[in-house]
């Protein structure tokens, strides 16, 4: 995990010697708390922090993930508490906090990406006794949004599901704990689903859909020409169509900002599968958008070093634009059997935006 916060520190987290190891705006080690196992997604407040712990990294079926709020001085930011939330998790990759059922209590969205076994929950808070309501009981959950798509009041759900029935859900919230399912969109099972985001990139107010994939750690490790950065206009009423598609091999992750500033949505795009022997380089392309969903790629030699399984983005330097971080994960070697690719030994790289 690589995280940035608003108060210009950068919090990570590590597979190995497994904690969350924060980093000041000169990029000097702070501090950090130790964890049973690695946090991959967190949510950060002034005072606490809601961290998902997923147990043991690599796929299996043990239930071994958990979800902790961990408490901090406002001013020293040293640890004063770390309770247990939930416990007895498959494998969860992301924690949402936000109130589902309208009872002014606070509930919790857990994707639980599993391996064979996984779901989508949500927890309701009654006292000190979570009461889990699953939403779909397959595994695979990867990416979650809670937005109120609908305006009616009520939080919705959209949640990307990967590991074999991959596909985009909404969740319509019809009140009091209930949701109706419709999937939006469906992928071929060999896609490897790996994120989504909600962006506006015709600007006609209603959200369409950026979609990466490239997990290439499955039943067939080679490279796959399909891997990739997708564009799905919203055709109203949440009908989607592909307007657009980037070849990117082991693709894991784009995000949609406007990083050079002219008005309208480019993408950073990272790679962890990529095709290292050949083109180290496609670890990272930044995508400028130049009108009318056409995007002209841009490589950065620097980032060649890394194998980039998680990213960010934010205004670290307090500028305007957004800069973005890339998480290195250089343990074992690529899927494809290439085991001459470079290893950056650094965490992470931090990539400033310089542009005017």
């Amino acid at each position: 995990m690589v995280r940035f916060n608003k108060d210009s520190t950068i919090w990570i987290s590590k597979m190995i010697d497994p904690g969350i190891y924060r980093y000041n705006s000169g990029l000097q080690f702070m501090d950090s708390i130790s964890t049973r196992g690695p946090v991959v997604n967190i949510q950060i407040e002034r005072k606490e922090v809601i961290a998902c712990n997923i147990g043991y990294l690599n796929p299996n079926d043990s239930k071994l993930g958990s979800i902790s709020k961990i408490s901090f001085n406002p001013k020293s930011r040293k640890v004063i508490s770390s309770v247990l939330l939930l416990q007895n998790l498959a494998r969860p990759v992301q924690v949402t906090e936000a109130d589902l059922n309208q009872d002014d209590n606070p509930d919790w969205l857990v994707c639980e990406f599993g391996n064979l076994r996984g779901s989508l929950t949500w927890f309701e808070i009654k006292g000190n006794t979570p009461i889990p309501h699953v939403l779909r009981g397959l595994p695979g959950a990867i990416k979650a949004y809670i937005q109120d798509y609908n305006h009616d009041g009520l939080p919705d759900i959209w949640a990307l599901f990967a590991q074999g029935d991959e596909c985009i859900i909404l969740y319509t919230n019809k009140g009091n704990g209930r949701f109706e399912e419709k999937k939006i969109l469906s992928f071929p099972a060999v896609y490897g689903s790996t994120y989504f985001e909600m962006d506006d990139f015709n600007g006609d107010g209603i959200p369409d859909i950026l979609y990466s994939c490239g997990d290439n750690a499955d039943y067939s490790p080679v490279l796959k020409p399909y891997h990739g950065v997708y564009i799905f206009l919203n055709q109203g009423n949440n009908q989607f169509i592909q307007k657009y598609f980037f070849p990117m091999h082991g693709c894991f992750k784009a995000m949609a900002r406007d990083f050079d500033g002219d008005g309208d949505l480019d993408i950073a795009a990272i790679s962890f599968f990529a095709d290292y022997k050949h083109h180290p380089e496609e670890g990272f392309i930044y995508l400028k958008n130049q009108g009318n969903l056409n995007f002209e790629p841009f490589i950065l030699p620097e980032t060649t070093g890394g194998r980039w399984l998680t990213m960010d983005v934010g205004d670290f330097y307090r500028s305007g634009r957004p800069d973005i971080i890339l998480g290195n994960y250089h343990v074992g070697i690529p899927a494809t059997g290439d085991s001459n690719y470079k290893i950056n030994s650094s965490p992470f790289i931090l990539l400033r935006n310089m542009m005017k």
